[in-house]
């Protein structure tokens, strides 16, 4: 099924960017969520049931990355990256809603999604009301350099999409593509409001801490609940998967760069993925308001 995009609000151009690369906030045409199958990853409930908790968890996060970089806006005194932050929340916003619709299609496949949202809903608040504001900023970048580590996988290792049901790919791959349109913008901003190494560091060990094991914690119960924890095909699907030696060297790699002095997320240049995604979805001008912009 081909899927429209509709661009809502301008895209933003910035010398901050590399050349080429603009941030696109486009609104999908996702309908048929309630047709997707119960298990869209290679028909594997272990694999498709850790997607589907990512994807519980992203709304709270969108509304948690928005927020922490609220606290900053007026700080910020270069025009250009200003310009860049107003796109971000325009894209996060609409990611918002899109992993909205998809997971209250998963209540039809009998998942307890109240489970899953009180154990997102509950880390994410208890990172915004007990850590300081310029941390929570920082455990933002971190996040957003996880989200564009599993874009590129997704956009760079082919073995990873041909498992998937072509919609939910499709969902995936748009969703991943802004990810890395916008990957560096949080970032600018730690730096610009003089958040260094140490605390970028800090915040991203304090997050995984955090929210490592409520999120672990969600996938157990929901594959149990599904009544699939002891199916062993499913278990070695899994493993396989998780075992591929370029699925794994792919994400390690970029995933650990984060931790090097220096680092800036534009130094791995992914233009020419984004480019081959967006030949083949060109996007339509359309109006859109988002409350959670502002």
């Amino acid at each position: 099924m081909e899927i429209k995009y509709k661009t809502p609000h301008e895209s933003v151009v910035s010398a901050r960017l590399p050349k080429g690369v603009a941030m696109v906030p486009r609104k999908p045409d996702f309908r048929e969520f309630k047709n997707v199958p119960k298990y869209w990853f290679d028909n594997n409930p272990y694999i498709t049931h850790g997607m589907n908790v990512f994807s519980v968890f992203i709304p709270d996060g969108e509304r948690f990355f928005i927020q922490s970089i609220n606290y900053f806006e007026n700080d910020v005194r270069d025009p250009e990256l200003k310009k860049l932050i107003s796109a971000f929340k325009q894209q996060e916003a609409i990611h918002y809603q899109a992993h909205e619709d998809f997971n209250n299609t998963l209540v039809g496949h009998g998942i307890d999604l109240d489970f899953m949202l009180r154990r997102a809903t509950g880390s994410f608040d208890f990172l915004g009301k007990y850590t300081p504001k310029k941390i929570q900023l920082g455990i933002t970048v971190f996040f957003e350099h996880l989200t564009a580590t599993g874009a590129h996988l997704l956009l760079a290792v082919p073995e990873v999409g041909e498992k998937m049901d072509p919609y939910m790919l499709e969902f995936w791959q748009w969703h991943a593509v802004e990810e890395i349109e916008h990957k560096a913008v949080a970032f600018d901003i730690f730096e610009e409001v003089g958040g260094g190494y140490f605390l970028r560091i800090f915040s991203a060990i304090l997050a995984l801490v955090v929210l490592a094991v409520p999120f672990a914690g969600a996938i157990r119960p929901m594959i149990k609940k599904d009544g699939q924890l002891g199916n062993k095909e499913a278990g070695r699907g899994a493993m396989e998967f998780i075992r591929n030696k370029k699925i794994g060297r792919t994400f390690v790699t970029k995933f650990l760069s984060y931790f090097k002095p220096g680092f800036h997320p534009w130094q791995l240049d992914e233009r020419e993925l984004l480019f081959k995604w967006i030949e083949r979805n060109p996007s339509e001008d359309k109006e859109l308001s988002s409350d959670l912009t502002h």
